[in-house]
């Protein structure tokens, strides 16, 4: 989306969504998505060259707002909520999307790798979770939240060991937090995506190896999915039309979970990313 946003449309019209890690991949996915139907967004992000990029990439106006910071910092989340509250007022929508990844095996991954992921998958989701709760009204409007997990929530992977238990927490968390937060009318599910175009997932798909290995796994057309296909799938969790569903983990994943991604290894293997020890 350019700069010189169109004015909004009805579908999140005066309605506030704080997006995790939305300068890049899915998380810019899900930002562009959100105002483009006439949200007002605050977007927490970490890197600052992402908060640049795209800032000038999506625009939005007054509309959008951005913090620096950590999910994995309680202060930095505190203070992302607080300029929502400043800016904007409540956040309706949250949308826990941060994530890192690296692929080692469990013997060779090194205790900070390990703390990088969990607390930014994992812990991060927890601080923004328990963030949004905290600012919530006695109002009982209708609100959400919307986890990015992963496929790898289900899917054993070798040497995805941190990310793999990060992603299942977050799934089994999204449950927890339906039951808790279900009082209040929030709605709270998580996504998970199978291989997606962004730079977190390159090196899975490019070349012969990547393409046998996206034909091998995938069900529907032979692509990956792109950040809009998991923006797709947050706005309508997001939507009324989703008054229903909670507590749920929904793939999003062209078929991959009919038959895994186990051999995530193996590709990034045989392209020389990872090896084996002997």
């Amino acid at each position: 989306m350019a700069a010189g946003l169109s004015s909004p449309v009805p579908e999140l019209a005066g309605r506030t969504v704080l997006v995790t890690g939305g300068g890049s991949g899915i998380g810019k996915g899900i930002t562009a998505a959100v105002l483009e139907k006439g949200a007002d967004v605050v977007v927490l992000e970490i890197e600052p060259a992402n908060v640049k990029a795209a800032s000038a990439e999506l625009g939005g106006g007054d509309r959008i707002a951005w913090y620096e910071g950590s999910v994995c910092v309680a202060a930095d989340v505190e203070a992302a909520f607080a300029l929502a509250a400043e800016r904007f007022g409540v956040v309706d929508h949250l949308v826990n999307n941060a994530g890192t990844a690296t692929v080692a095996l469990v013997e060779d991954t090194t205790e900070e790798d390990w703390d990088l992921i969990v607390d930014t998958l994992l812990k991060g989701t927890f601080l923004c979770t328990r963030a949004f709760a905290r600012q919530l009204p006695a109002d009982g409007a209708p609100r959400s939240i919307v986890n990015i997990s992963s496929l790898n929530a289900v899917a054993a992977t070798d040497g995805m060991g941190s990310y793999c238990a990060a992603k299942a927490g977050v799934k089994s968390f999204t449950e927890v937090c339906a039951g808790e937060l279900g009082r209040r009318n929030v709605r709270v599910n998580a996504i998970g995506p199978g291989l997606v175009n962004t730079p977190l997932g390159e090196g899975f798909s490019v070349g012969q190896i990547g393409q046998e290995f996206t034909d091998r796994t995938l069900v529907a057309d032979k692509r990956n999915q792109e950040p809009s296909d998991i923006a797709d799938v947050a706005l309508f969790l997001m939507s009324p039309a989703a008054q229903r569903i909670t507590g749920h983990f929904v793939p999003v994943d062209g078929g991959q979970h009919v038959r895994g991604l186990h051999s995530y290894w193996d590709v990034a293997e045989a392209q020389g990313l990872v090896e084996r020890p002997s």
